[in-house]
């Protein structure tokens, strides 16, 4: 096959051709082609099955236009390198007991049925032969998610460990991480619109996005396995980060996005979730949730006086001698706690370091709500092991609450009752 030129329902036109071992956009060579639409076009024009012949084709043609075959039907014409062409036209439903429409080639007599999908293959409008890129990352590898735009905020990935940190660190809602993830992994464009030209930015709301989203992948491996499992190919893929940018809502379904110079059409049910998720519901209740496996040291101040326990970390051995292993062979250790070089009850601290991880907020502060440094009752100096540091800090609100102040933002009010039963 040398060609086919498609004429859609609408009147609107588009030619395929064939240019050495491929199928390209006749006056667009850069347009990315659907190999495996194409070829299903291709195998219709060159082996097409009828489902049932329906008669002869009535004279004229007001009478073809009743069965949708006139002159404004859809059709295709297929140019052979035998220099002989073929024109199919397609027609309604032929409302058979199995779903079938009309089609007939021109100037043949007969008209036959023939499946509604090969109707579909080509009444059709162009874009919709564009490949659409798979977003097939695994969130496992993601590093970092940063929302720009409407309610800007970060998220970040270590060893595990996920916090948000912007617009200030915060510990992370984990049902609200999971379900995001989960959203993540089936992330799928609809259908390609257009390329990524000024004009076209502006009226999908894409020339200043509302919101942007990036994500960051760590560096990973494709490897490829033989039937006895054994390892016959690998291949390094580097880090790299996937941008996509939302724009207009489209009706009550969807919404367009913006993905590497192209702009696409997805649905609300996959890619809704980047416009809607909010920082607040990324946000746990409890504000600071470090696992203690990330902390270095944490200082209590009180009064003027400050606490200083130090964390550290010894393998785990078991009473034959051997070094204790989860079910993934990794080691095991015990966690170590020392104040003022002396070496404390480690389940003791780590008990009330966990119900001081899980202290809640109880009603949001006023707006505004600001308090004089001196005043604290309380401050929690944590340092990780990385060397950054978090704090939680305690003001006097009223007669019941404290003010929380988590890493330099009073957030909420919290029991003073539940506040001060964490004692260290």
């Amino acid at each position: 096959m040398l060609s086919f030129q498609v004429t859609n329902a609408k009147g609107d036109q588009f030619t395929i051709k064939r240019m050495d071992d491929k199928y390209v956009l006749d006056g667009f060579p850069d347009f990315q082609l659907d190999d495996t639409q194409v070829r299903m076009m291709v195998k219709d024009l060159t082996l097409l099955i009828a489902s049932d012949l329906s008669g002869d084709a009535p004279e004229g043609e007001n009478s073809l236009a009743i069965l949708g075959l006139g002159q404004d039907a859809p059709r295709v014409t297929a140019h052979y390198r035998d220099q002989t062409q073929t024109t199919l036209r397609f027609g309604f439903n032929a409302r058979t007991e199995i779903p079938s429409d009309f089609i007939m080639i021109e100037g043949d007599s007969k008209i036959y049925t023939t499946s509604p999908e090969t109707r579909d293959h080509f009444d059709r409008d162009v874009s919709t032969l564009h490949h659409i890129p798979a977003i097939n990352f695994n969130s496992d590898l993601i590093e970092r998610i940063r929302f720009e735009g409407n309610d800007a905020f970060v998220l970040q990935q270590t060893d595990g460990w996920w916090e948000m940190t912007q617009p200030y660190p915060h510990a992370v809602n984990q049902a609200g991480l999971s379900s995001l993830l989960n959203s993540i992994g089936k992330m799928r464009f609809a259908l390609y619109v257009s390329e990524a030209h000024e004009d076209k930015l502006v009226d999908f709301g894409l020339k200043q996005p509302r919101r942007s989203i990036t994500f960051d992948l760590a560096e990973s491996t494709i490897s490829s396995y033989d039937r006895e499992d054994k390892l016959v190919h690998s291949q390094a893929v580097p880090a790299q980060s996937i941008h996509i940018a939302i724009g207009d809502d489209y009706d009550r379904i969807g919404l367009y996005c913006l993905y590497d110079g192209k702009i696409y059409l997805c649905s609300n049910a996959s890619m809704g979730f980047l416009r809607d998720v909010s920082s607040k519901a990324m946000q746990s209740k409890s504000p600071i949730n470090i696992p203690i496996n990330r902390l270095q040291r944490m200082s209590i101040t009180e009064q003027g006086v400050t606490q200083t326990y130090e964390i550290d970390f010894v393998e785990s051995i078991l009473p034959n001698n051997e070094l204790a292993r989860d079910k993934d062979g990794n080691l095991l250790f015990d966690t170590l706690v020392y104040k003022d070089e002396q070496e404390v009850n480690s389940q003791a601290f780590l008990k009330t370091y966990l119900s001081l991880m899980g202290l809640q907020g109880a009603g949001p502060l006023p707006d505004g709500f600001a308090a004089d440094e001196k005043n604290a009752i309380k401050t929690y100096t944590f340092v990780l092991l990385d060397g950054s540091s978090r704090e939680l800090a305690l003001f006097p609100f009223d007669a019941l609450h404290y003010a929380m102040r988590v890493n330099g933002v009073f957030i909420a009010y919290v029991s003073r009752d539940v506040a001060d039963a964490i004692v260290f």
